[in-house]
């Protein structure tokens, strides 16, 4: 940690080297617990303060080096970009110290840039404790989260509002901070570093020669979702390896997804394709696919509404479902292929 206190209840934050050797062989406390810490100025790390014995609760996942280098590099940028800026806020009625905290018109953010692992039940019992105080925390992802395909390992940090939709914070703890909003099939990345803000996009949406590989290569490996889908289709003599094209496409690719979205689709299709198909039925197949645990800061139920919606808009615009009073009824049926050869054939 960057801050402690002196006897007389000063704040003393540690900003560099010299610093910590002029302060060397002073007396200061944990802000949280009151227990005495100690500078430690080796090389190889910031300068920082340690506790004399156990950490306290606060302080007791330790801290890797880029963990210390992100919250100076992110004290920077927030300076930078015109915020008053503070490292390691404590905040007494909640037991929580923040990272980060930027202040700019009356609006204060929480960043917490974690490095770690971190338990889902932790991350909301620790979003609810900011949020008890009417504060907005960011959750910004290090660099063992860094992935141009985000999946499981981010999902639980996933976040929605209605600017930004729903969205990932990224940073390297050195050089940027990336906002990633999740699009149709892509990632929209907005990168914030000391020579301004850049934009690109991610593509994530596979080709189609890739799905068909995928899929091949799950019935071949025996997945046992992919089997209890291919038991469904063989029962209706199909193959699950000539799933409609339709199926793959207008993938909403969001996150925290306890099955996979072009799994759910098939499993919907070959639940509902045989005849009408009710609003209870329907309401009932998709809260099925809630998982809440996976995606703890966001509304998994309206996750799941979101994938649910699109893809029902995606089988009326294609012009092969329509809602009626009571439900949806289909129109025409969807093409099945006998297998992946045949489906790729269709493409030419």
């Amino acid at each position: 940690m960057f801050v402690a206190i002196t006897p007389d209840a000063k704040r003393i934050t540690l900003v560099d080297h010299q610093q910590a050797e002029n302060l060397r062989g002073g007396t200061f406390y944990c802000p949280a617990c009151r227990k005495p810490v100690r500078i430690k100025n080796g090389q190889v790390m910031p300068a920082h303060f340690a506790h004399i014995g156990p950490a306290c609760d606060v302080d007791s996942e330790g801290e890797s080096t880029i963990h210390l280098q992100g919250k100076q590099w992110l004290l920077q940028l927030g300076e930078q970009l015109g915020y008053a800026v503070s490292l390691e806020v404590y905040y007494p009625q909640i037991r929580q110290r923040a990272d980060v905290v930027w202040v700019k018109a009356q609006r204060t953010l929480v960043l917490e840039f974690q490095c770690s692992p971190l338990d889902p039940k932790r991350l909301k019992a620790r979003t609810k404790g900011y949020a008890s105080l009417g504060l907005e925390v960011i959750w910004i992802l290090g660099p063992r989260y860094y992935s141009q395909r985000p999946a499981g390992m981010q999902a639980k940090f996933l976040r929605f509002d209605q600017i930004h939709g729903y969205h990932l914070w990224y940073s390297d703890g050195n050089h940027f901070l990336e906002l990633w909003q999740a699009k149709m099939g892509y990632f929209q990345v907005q990168r914030f570093d000391r020579s301004g803000q850049h934009l690109r996009q991610v593509q994530v949406a596979r080709s189609r020669q890739q799905i068909v590989r995928l899929i091949d290569n799950q019935l071949h490996f025996r997945d046992p979702k992919i089997m209890a889908l291919q038991a469904m289709a063989y029962a209706k003599g199909k193959h699950l390896a000539g799933l409609p094209w339709l199926v793959h496409e207008h993938l909403t690719q969001l996150l925290g997804l306890k099955t996979p979205e072009w799994q759910m689709r098939a499993k919907w299709l070959l639940t509902f394709e045989d005849g009408d198909i009710s609003w209870e039925m329907n309401q009932k197949f998709w809260q099925a696919q809630v998982a809440p645990m996976l995606t703890p800061l966001v509304d998994h139920a309206a996750l799941v509404n979101t994938v649910a919606t699109v893809w029902l808009h995606t089988l009326s615009d294609a012009g092969y479902l329509q809602a009626g009073a009571n439900g949806w009824q289909w129109v025409q049926p969807l093409d099945w292929f006998v297998d992946s050869a045949h489906k790729l054939a269709a493409l030419r």
